[in-house]
């Protein structure tokens, strides 16, 4: 009789230990919802303290570190989910995600198929392989999968947004508005894909248009870069180079890091004759990106209004290094070589221009 209530008193803790642990996921979720990616990790910890076993604590724990920009503790925690459940196709699709950010494409491809071959139906996986995809340069398969997505969840406005971007990429601006249209009639607050789509009416000259999609953006999310650098660009090729300009400095007061920007200001500088400045903010822009290869052309070309040509030719020369297939680069160089006299190397950089496909 002893032996058998001792028994059942290890039984009872036993599940009230699982209880627990649960009650401790359960909290590690509810920190996840409410972006407190910290205080969910220790709450997921002690979840895995008291059931190592668990492979969706690892799971969501990976899910935490993602969301806090630790990838490879994200992937490691996929790994052991993995390891628990061989089968769990969310675990593959966010180790995806996670090789992705660290740049690993090979085994993103990997996992997100992996993911589709434990579910065929699994839209995001499909996305997320289309995304890839577009960073990898291979469009066509790109589409392909988000044309998966689609099929699968007709209502999957990421993957009408990634289409979108996907046509853009290869010029063909009607489809991708059509698609950032679709996405916004699923979603009219995602504030990325009226910034997507003011960027598609730029590339058609429709800037008020555009401009009316960035401000949209705007309204639904101020705190995002982009739509501001975007508006400033529309602003600068109207020739409302006051608002263009202060566009930029919006865009810099969020991301002290958006190198493009700086860039856009200074060239905007240039536009109305304040070299000095110009030239100070295509050094921010370089600093940041030292692989600029438009901030060091766009300096050339400061340098060039300044008539030093010679640092002009040496920022050239620092573009092409960078960007071989830059025409711009061995006009402004022509033009400078030009300047100084050196008549038969303008000549060879204006070939070099002209096969290049300038005009």
């Amino acid at each position: 009789m002893l032996k058998r209530l001792f028994g059942k008193n290890n039984e009872k803790r036993a599940l009230e230990e699982r209880a627990r642990g649960v009650q401790w996921g359960m909290r590690g979720i509810d920190h996840l919802n409410e972006g407190d990616f910290d205080n969910a990790i220790v709450a997921f910890d002690q979840a895995i303290n008291i059931s190592p076993n668990d492979a969706v604590a690892y799971y969501n724990r990976g899910l935490a570190y993602r969301n806090k920009g630790e990838h490879a503790k994200a992937i490691a925690d996929y790994d052991r989910a993995i390891a628990i459940d061989p089968n769990l196709a969310a675990a593959y699709n966010n180790r995806g995600s996670g090789y992705s950010a660290l740049g690993e494409y090979a085994n993103s491809i990997a996992d997100f198929n992996r993911a589709i071959a434990i579910d065929p139906n699994y839209a995001d996986a499909y996305n997320n392989l289309g995304l890839i995809y577009v960073k990898i340069g291979e469009i066509d398969k790109a589409i392909t999968q988000f044309n998966r997505a689609i099929d699968i969840n007709p209502n999957h406005a990421n993957a009408y947004n990634n289409r979108g971007n996907a046509y853009g990429n290869m010029g063909e601006t009607d489809k991708a508005i059509a698609n950032f249209d679709r996405a916004l009639s699923i979603d009219p607050n995602f504030a990325i894909v009226y910034n997507n789509r003011g960027f598609a009416y730029g590339n058609l000259n429709e800037y008020a248009k555009a401009i009316a999609d960035y401000e949209r953006a705007i309204a639904i999310d101020p705190n995002s870069a982009d739509p501001y650098h975007n508006r400033g660009f529309a602003y600068a090729e109207m020739g409302d180079y006051t608002k263009a300009i202060a566009d930029y400095g919006r865009a810099i007061a969020i991301d002290p890091t958006y190198a493009d920007a700086y860039n856009d200001l200074g060239f905007t500088y240039v536009k109305i004759g304040e070299i000095d400045k110009a030239i100070a903010e295509f050094n921010r822009a370089i600093g940041i990106n030292p692989n600029h290869a438009n901030a060091y052309n766009n300096r050339g070309n400061a340098y060039a209004e300044m008539g030093d040509y010679a640092k002009a030719i040496a920022d050239y020369d620092r573009a092409i290094v960078i960007d071989p297939n830059g025409a711009v680069a061995y006009n402004g160089r022509a033009l400078a070589h030009d300047a100084l006299g050196n008549a038969a190397q303008a000549e060879r950089d204006m070939q070099m221009y002209r096969d290049l496909g300038g005009e």
